[in-house]
């Protein structure tokens, strides 16, 4: 579901535009197929760069698109001194990420991607944007009504025509119609740049019609002229050059590539040295691990000169890496001072306006509350690693990516992250949370792949995070897939995680402990069993093959402690009732972690609510909170929080209503 921005509109109209005296620095934006959302970074000398957030996005994604990420964005700045910026409406992990049941948007006879989409913005400063998205089917149904995608568009002003002029690639049709292959289109922006208002047309042709061109960079040159970089995609696929007198077309084709990579590389952009005649061209070199940018310099646009990769030579990004498809402007030294300044003084946050939903408007599944006295702030985190925050639990702020995690240990580069809580303890606060390496394969149960998949803990001076890898780079065994850890200090006073065997090891789905080092820091000894999902009276499995005693389900998910008004230790853990996800109850005998556990006979919330955890309001009022497994948006079913009030004054948890 798209969440609801609050953009701003913009102040007044930038006055003027910057002269060439006044810039004294760069502007670089990118993205990152971890995040599928924007990231900056600035340069003071053209040669070092820094992302303005740490390596963090500074708008999310999911918050400007239709298919809740973005890609390939260009930033130019425009005849009246403002900021214009076109990016791709693009997930490529969408189905992996929950956005959508299957792999694209569309069949496969679109092929790759199959995206129908782009997105216009608009700023002053660089901070507050407009945004709207542009579905180009829609907008010009007889001429693209089918086509297969819509990439990588950039923006740029023609003094001919007084208008923005955006650019992209356009495969017209799917793999079955007319025409297949991506081209390279134009068309003309309106002038607030909210939509295009000319159908889009050819901007350049390649003589073997064999070969499909993308990835457009114009710049304008000192005689006149306009230079168009590209890519053809040849063996290898790499950046080409054409030369134009107009700005819209003409363009004359040059033969030979102009990149230095013996394998494939594409998304090329072009940027001025600030006082030298001296030009930079930028390229993506998808083709390497980890991919990375590649750079070559030129005085005449003849001869190209290499100059390295990022961190391989004298071009050098300081705080981030592997960046995807970007694009280098000049700035004012006031205006990077600006940014910078706006970005050092915030959290590491996702978005760089306030963007403030109810509860009921955020798709998130697994969500933990934390309650925070010490800033009088509650922290909401989940499935998806990020965190919103609100004063009152009705209106949320977010979201905010707050894990750093380490990309040399077995989570990789870009792990996913399932059920995360915040945890305060001991003056700090810890991040517990399931952490999936999808690149592992430990091995297939049942035809499902069982991927390395942990629980793990994470630390920070502040519940905003950041959240960073502590001592043990390993807290359970290896060789099995286990996940939602949360977090208990028993009667003994020593703390613990519980947390799931999950059922893809054995078909019996577990809830285990384990001891944790006085400071989080790892685990100590070996695990023990607490109780198996076939141990409950309430589930039900719709299997009959993979179903336990009495028809049990096999699902253990989302354990979380708490004791009672008279100090009873319980447990509320989530399976299903045939295809209803519920969540259920046991109490321990003993009191303590070791129980024996006694399952309460019939669940504890209503079908279709599950994984929750209980928290107590800032002013002392217990609640619970959960998600709705499916939630009916439109034509989509997608999970939700809730909050659900919750008497603990007996000797049972008691849920009562929903909290609107």
């Amino acid at each position: 579901m798209l969440l609801l921005l609050l953009l701003s509109t913009g102040s007044a109209l930038a006055a003027t535009i910057p002269t060439g005296q006044e810039m004294q620095a760069y502007l670089m934006v990118y993205f990152s197929d971890a995040t599928h959302s924007l990231h900056m970074a600035v340069s003071r000398d053209g040669y070092n760069f820094t992302s303005v957030n740490d390596g963090l996005p500074v708008i999310a994604g999911d918050t400007i698109s239709e298919q809740h990420g973005i890609r390939d964005p260009h930033v130019c700045r425009g005849p009246d001194g403002a900021f214009y910026m076109v990016l791709t409406d693009l997930h490529i992990f969408g189905k992996d990420k929950g956005f959508r049941t299957t792999r694209w948007e569309r069949p496969d006879k679109y092929d790759w991607g199959n995206n129908r989409g782009i997105v216009l913005m608009r700023s002053d400063d660089l901070i507050h944007w407009t945004h709207h998205v542009v579905r180009i089917d829609r907008l010009f149904p007889e001429a693209f009504g089918d086509l297969g995608c819509a990439w990588a568009p950039e923006v740029i002003y023609d003094p001919q025509m007084r208008r923005m002029m955006v650019y992209f690639t356009i495969r017209p049709t799917g793999k079955d119609g007319s025409d297949s292959r991506t081209h390279l289109y134009y068309a003309y922006a309106d002038e607030a740049f909210t939509t295009l208002t000319t159908v889009p047309r050819l901007l350049f042709e390649f003589p073997d019609p064999k070969i499909q061109v993308l990835d457009a960079d114009i710049t304008p040159l000192p005689d006149g002229r306009y230079a168009m970089t590209y890519v053809a995609q040849e063996n290898p696929g790499g950046i080409r050059i054409a030369f134009s007198d107009r700005i819209n077309g003409g363009y004359q084709y040059q033969p030979g590539q102009i990149d230095a990579e013996r394998t494939g590389c594409e998304a090329p952009n072009v940027w001025k040295r600030i006082g030298e005649e001296k030009w930079v061209l930028m390229y993506d070199i998808y083709s390497i691990r980890p991919h990375n940018f590649g750079f070559m310099e030129t005085t005449d646009f003849k001869t190209f000169t290499p100059a390295g990769h990022f961190n391989e030579g004298v071009m050098r990004a300081l705080n981030f890496q592997s960046p995807k498809h970007g694009a280098v402007i000049q700035l004012t030294r006031a205006e990077a001072d600006r940014l910078e300044r706006y970005w050092k003084e915030r959290p590491k946050r996702t978005a760089p306006y306030v963007r403030t939903v109810p509860l009921d408007s955020i798709v998130m599944s697994d969500p933990a509350i934390l309650a925070d006295s010490a800033t009088q702030t509650y922290y909401l985190t989940g499935t998806g690693g990020q965190l919103y925050m609100s004063r009152d639990l009705a209106m949320w702020t977010g979201p905010y990516d707050v894990t750093d995690t380490d990309p040399y240990s077995w989570m990789g580069r870009h792990p996913m992250i399932w059920a995360a809580e915040l945890h305060r303890y001991n003056g700090k606060y810890y991040y517990f949370a399931t952490f999936t390496n999808r690149g592992i394969l430990m091995r297939e149960f049942r035809g499902h792949r069982v991927e390395r998949r942990a629980s793990h803990v994470l630390v920070g001076e502040k519940p905003y995070g950041p959240y960073r890898p502590m001592a043990d780079p390993i807290y359970l065994p290896i060789d099995r897939p286990t996940l939602d850890g949360t977090f208990w200090v028993d009667s003994d006073g020593q703390p613990y995680m519980v947390y799931c065997g999950e059922w893809l090891e054995n078909g019996n789905g577990t809830i285990e402990k384990i001891r944790l080092k006085p400071d989080l820091s790892g685990t100590v000894g070996e695990p023990t069993v607490l109780f198996h999902a076939f141990d409950s009276p309430w589930n039900r499995s719709g299997n009959p093959s993979e179903a336990g005693p009495h028809g049990a389900n096999q699902v253990t998910d989302g354990p979380f402690l708490f004791r009672t008004g008279t100090g009873r230790l319980g447990m509320i853990w989530s399976s299903w009732v045939y295809d209803k996800y519920t969540q259920g109850v046991a109490y321990s005998k003993s009191g303590t972690l070791d129980g024996p556990w006694i399952q309460e006979k019939k669940p504890v919330t209503p079908p279709d609510f599950g994984h929750g955890m209980l928290f107590r309001t800032l002013d002392g009022r217990w609640m619970m909170s959960v998600h709705r497994h499916n939630e009916q948006v439109g034509a989509r079913k997608v999970r939700v929080p809730h909050l659900f009030e919750v008497d603990l004054s007996g000797d049972k948890l008691r849920v009562g209503k929903m909290v609107r």
